[in-house]
C-alpha cells in the first residue's frame, strides 16, 4: 500500500511536469539578433512573440542618430499586431493596422514608420552635458490572432535628423509615417556675433508642391515625442499646413533646441473645411513631399533701424509738409474778415449777436427765416437754380454746434468700441502664447517679427502712420479754424466750414491706426471688422462733408449718420458669420433702395421727403411741364446732376449684380469697397460740378489730389498682393505668406498701411481746401449741386 501511494505521487508529479512543459511550449518568445538596413519577414500568431534586437554593424556610423523602425503587416483590427520598441530608458508602443481618425470616419494603414526618442533634455538636466547616444533598439512583436500573420520589419538610422540652419532638406511624410528632426541653437554659437543675422531667433519655413494637409509641431527635446494625429497638438507650437507654412522660434522658449514634427492628415478637412473629398487615386497613401529650411531671423539692430527710420520719415514729412503748407497759407490766403471783402460785392451785414446765437436751436430742421421754407422747397423741387444763400440761412454758431456733434459721437464710439477690442486681441495673444495654437492668428509667418509678448510687432507698428498723420491733420484743422473768427463774414461769404466734421475725420484716422494695430495683434476671421470699422466711418464722413459744403442747413445730423454706420457694421457682422443666399438677396434689395433714396435726396438737394406735400409739389411740376410740352416731362430739371447720378447708379447696380451673382466670401471688404467707391463717385461728381459752374480748384488742392491718387493706386497694388487671407482657413492663408520686402522688417501689407495713411491724409487735405477758390465769394454767387 505504501508502494502504490509512492507510485501515485510519481505519476501525478510526472503529469504536472508534462502539463507545465506543454503549456510553456504553447506560447514562447523567439529572440533574434538582426542588423540595420535589412528587411526581415516573419510569421506570427498568438503562440509566438518575437523579440528582435537590432545592431548597426557599421563601425564609423555616429551613435547619436536615433533609429527609425519601419514595419508592415497584413493584420486586421480584430487581432492587431502589437509593437513595442524600447531602448535603455525609453519605450514606444503602437499597433498595426494603424487607425487614424478623420472628419468622416477612420482610415486604416497596414504599415508605419516611427522614430525612437532619446530624452535629451532629461539627460542634460542630470549630467549637465548635451550628450546624445542611442542604444541598439529591441523590438517585441505579438498578436492575439489564431491565424498566422505576416509582417516585415526594417530598422535604420534616420537620415538628416540634425538640422542645420539655411540648408534645405527634402523628405516625405504620410499619416502613418510621421517624421521629426532636431535643431540645436547652441551649434550656432560661433555665428551669434554676426551683425546681419540673429541665430537666437529662427524662422522655420516648410513648402510643398501638393495640397495634402498636415500638422507641423515644435516641441521640447523631451520624451515622448507626440508624433501621431491624435496627440501632435498636445505640446509646444503647432499649425496646419498644406503648401506653405512657417513659425518663428525663439531660443528663449527652447533654450536647448527643439524637435520639429511633421504629421500628415488622413484628409484635408482641417486645412480647407470641406468634408467628403475623396482621396486622390494617384496618391491613396497621402504621401506628402516637403522641403524644410530653418533661417536666422533679423537682429535687434534691424528692429531699431526700421523703427527709427519710420519715425524719421514721418517726422520729416511733418516738417516739410507743415512748413510748405503754412508758408503757402500765409502768402496766398486773404484774411477771412469783412475788411478784406471786395468793394463791388453787395452784402447785407448781419446784426446777430453772440448771445442770440447761443439760444438758437441745434435742430437742423429749423430755418432762421421760417416763412421762406416753402419757397425754398418749391425752388429745389422745380426747375429753378438755387444758390448757397438759399441753403445757408442758419447762424454759423448753430452749424458749428451741429458739426461738433460728429466729433463727440466719433470720440464716444472710439472709446466704447476701442477698449473692448484692445482687451479682446490681447486675450487672443495670451491664449496663443499659452496654447501654442498658431492657427488662432493669421500671421505672415515669414515676416512676423516678435517683440515681448507680441508675435507680430511690425504689422502693429506700421499703423503708426495713421496715428501721426491723424494728429497732423488735427493740428492743421485747428490752425485753419483760427482764421474763421469773423462770424459776419462766414455767414455771407465762402463755404460754411464744419470744423467739427474735420476734427471727427482726424480722430477717425487716428482710431483706424489704433484698431488696425489691434487687429494685427491677432488677425483672424472673427476680428477683421476691427480693421475696417473706422474705414466705414471715414468714407461716410467724407461723403457727409462733401454734401455739407453746398447744403449746410439740410445736412444729415450726426445721430442719423452714426445710425447708418451701426447698420453697416451689423450687416458686416452678419455677412461674415452667415453669408447665405437669403442674406445676399436682402442686402442687395436694401442696397438698391438706399441708392434710389439717396439719389433723389441729392437730385432735389434734400427737399424730397416721403410724404404727401412733396408728392403734391412733384405732381404740380410734372403737370406744368406737360402743359408746356409733353416731351418736357422727360427733360430732367438739372441735366448735369441727372447724368452724373445716373452714372453713379449704374456703378452701384453693377456692384449689386456682382454681389447677387458671385456672393463674395469676403463680405467686409466688399462692403468697404461699396463705401469707398461711392465716396470716390461723389468726389468726382463734386469736382465736375464745380467745373460746370465756373469754379476753379486751386493748384494746392490739385497737388493734394495728385498725391492722394498716387498713394491710393500704389496702396491698392500692395493690398491686392496680400500676405494673408482671413476669409480662408489658416492653412490656406499661409499660402500667401511672403518674405519681408522693406528694411528686412516690413512686408507688402505694412507698405499698404503707410501708403493708405498718406493717401487718406491727402484726401482729407483735398476736402479741407476744395472750396478755397470761393472763400471770398458771396453766398448769392455760389451754386448748389
Amino acid at each position: 500500500m505504501h508502494l502504490n501511494s509512492q507510485q501515485n505521487r510519481y505519476f501525478f508529479g510526472s503529469t504536472l511536469l508534462l502539463v507545465l512543459v506543454n503549456h510553456s511550449f504553447a506560447y514562447y518568445p523567439n529572440i533574434s539578433e538582426l542588423e540595420y538596413n535589412k528587411n526581415y519577414t516573419f510569421y506570427i500568431n498568438n503562440s509566438i512573440e518575437y523579440i528582435l534586437g537590432f545592431t548597426d554593424n557599421i563601425i564609423n556610423r555616429p551613435t547619436n542618430v536615433p533609429p527609425r523602425i519601419w514595419i508592415k503587416s497584413n493584420a486586421t483590427t480584430s487581432a492587431p499586431l502589437m509593437i513595442n520598441a524600447r531602448q535603455t530608458k525609453e519605450m514606444l508602443s503602437w499597433q498595426l493596422p494603424l487607425e487614424v481618425e478623420k472628419a468622416s470616419g477612420e482610415t486604416l494603414y497596414n504599415y508605419t514608420s516611427r522614430t525612437l526618442c532619446h530624452d535629451i533634455l532629461k539627460h542634460y538636466k542630470l549630467s549637465g552635458r548635451m550628450e546624445i547616444k542611442h542604444d541598439s533598439p529591441i523590438v517585441s512583436v505579438a498578436t492575439a490572432s489564431n491565424e498566422l500573420i505576416e509582417f516585415t520589419i526594417n530598422v535604420h538610422s534616420q537620415k538628416n535628423f540634425y538640422i542645420e540652419h539655411s540648408k534645405e532638406y527634402n523628405f516625405t511624410v504620410s499619416p502613418s509615417e510621421p517624421r521629426y528632426f532636431f535643431y540645436n541653437f547652441s551649434t550656432n554659437v560661433s555665428q551669434l556675433v554676426t551683425t546681419d543675422s540673429n541665430y537666437e531667433t529662427v524662422i522655420l519655413e516648410v513648402t510643398s508642391d501638393d495640397d495634402i494637409c498636415m500638422t507641423v509641431s515644435i516641441q521640447n527635446i523631451s520624451c515622448p515625442v507626440f508624433d501621431t494625429n491624435q496627440d501632435v497638438t498636445f505640446r509646444g507650437y503647432y499649425e496646419t499646413v498644406n503648401k506653405k507654412g512657417g513659425i518663428t522660434i525663439s531660443k528663449h522658449n527652447f533654450p536647448h533646441g527643439f524637435y520639429v514634427v511633421f504629421v500628415a492628415k488622413p484628409d484635408d478637412y482641417q486645412c480647407n473645411r470641406v468634408e467628403g473629398v475623396p482621396a486622390s487615386s494617384s496618391n491613396p497613401n497621402r504621401i506628402k513631399h516637403l522641403t524644410l529650411v530653418i533661417k536666422p531671423s533679423i537682429t535687434y539692430t534691424d528692429y531699431v533701424t526700421a523703427v527709427i527710420l519710420t519715425l524719421c520719415c514721418i517726422g520729416g514729412f511733418y516738417v516739410v509738409f507743415g512748413l510748405s503748407y503754412f508758408i503757402c497759407a500765409v502768402r496766398g490766403t486773404v484774411p477771412r474778415q469783412m475788411a478784406y471783402v471786395a468793394d463791388n460785392i453787395n452784402y447785407t451785414p448781419n446784426s446777430s449777436n453772440a448771445a442770440l446765437a447761443d439760444t438758437i436751436s441745434v435742430d437742423e430742421a429749423d430755418y432762421d427765416i421760417v416763412n421762406e421754407v416753402d419757397t425754398d422747397r418749391d425752388l429745389r423741387l422745380g426747375r429753378g437754380q438755387p444758390c448757397l444763400m438759399d441753403l445757408a440761412r442758419k447762424h454759423p454758431s448753430v452749424l458749428k454746434k451741429k458739426s461738433y456733434l460728429y466729433l463727440y459721437n466719433v470720440m464716444t464710439v472710439a472709446l466704447f468700441y476701442g477698449l473692448p477690442v484692445i482687451q479682446l486681441v490681447i486675450t487672443y495673444q495670451r491664449v496663443l502664447n499659452e496654447t501654442g495654437e498658431q492657427d488662432l492668428c493669421y500671421y505672415n509667418f515669414l515676416c512676423a517679427h516678435p517683440l515681448g509678448f507680441l508675435s507680430d510687432f511690425n504689422h502693429l507698428f506700421s499703423n503708426i502712420g495713421y496715428i501721426l498723420l491723424g494728429v497732423l491733420f488735427l493740428i492743421i484743422t485747428y490752425i485753419r479754424g483760427l482764421t474763421h473768427r469773423d462770424v459776419d463774414f462766414d455767414r455771407q461769404f465762402g463755404i460754411p466750414q464744419h470744423y467739427g466734421l474735420f476734427y471727427a475725420m482726424g480722430v477717425s484716422l487716428i482710431m483706424e491706426g489704433v484698431l488696425s494695430g489691434s487687429y494685427h495683434i491677432c488677425p483672424n476671421q472673427l476680428n477683421f471688422q476691427f480693421d475696417s470699422s473706422f474705414m466705414y466711418v471715414m468714407a461716410v464722413l467724407c461723403m457727409v462733408k462733401l454734401y455739407q459744403n453746398r447744403h449746410p442747413d439740410i445736412n444729415a445730423n450726426a445721430y442719423t449718420t452714426f445710425g447708418v454706420l451701426a447698420v453697416a457694421v451689423l450687416l458686416g457682422m452678419i455677412g461674415i458669420l452667415e453669408g447665405t443666399t437669403y442674406f445676399w438677396i436682402f442686402f442687395v434689395i436694401l442696397y438698391i433702395m438706399m441708392c434710389f433714396y439717396l439719389s433723389i435726396k441729392i437730385y432735389y438737394m434734400g427737399c424730397w421727403r416721403m410724404r404727401d406735400v412733396s408728392l403734391q409739389r412733384f405732381k404740380q411740376v410734372w403737370i406744368h411741364d406737360f402743359r408746356a410740352g409733353p416731351l418736357n416731362v422727360l427733360r430732367p430739371c438739372h441735366k448735369a446732376r441727372f447724368i452724373l447720378l445716373s452714372l453713379g447708379n449704374i456703378c452701384n447696380w453693377t456692384l449689386a449684380a456682382f454681389a447677387l451673382y458671385y456672393h463674395p466670401k469676403n463680405f467686409a471688404v466688399f462692403l468697404l469697397a461699396i463705401f469707398m467707391a461711392n465716396t470716390l463717385l461723389y468726389f468726382f461728381f463734386y469736382i465736375i460740378m464745380k467745373h460746370f459752374n465756373g469754379e476753379r480748384v486751386r493748384i494746392a488742392t490739385w497737388i493734394y489730389l495728385f498725391f492722394s491718387t498716387i498713394c491710393a493706386i500704389s496702396a491698392m497694388y500692395f493690398f491686392l498682393h496680400k500676405a494673408i487671407s482671413w476669409s480662408k482657413t489658416a492653412a490656406q492663408s499661409r499660402q500667401y505668406n511672403m518674405e519681408c520686402k522693406l528694411l528686412r522688417f516690413y512686408d507688402f501689407h505694412d507698405i499698404w498701411h503707410f501708403l493708405s495713411a498718406i493717401g487718406m491724409f491727402f484726401t482729407f487735405m483735398v476736402l479741407l481746401t476744395m472750396d478755397d477758390d470761393v472763400s471770398h465769394t458771396h453766398h448769392s454767387q455760389i451754386s448748389v449741386f
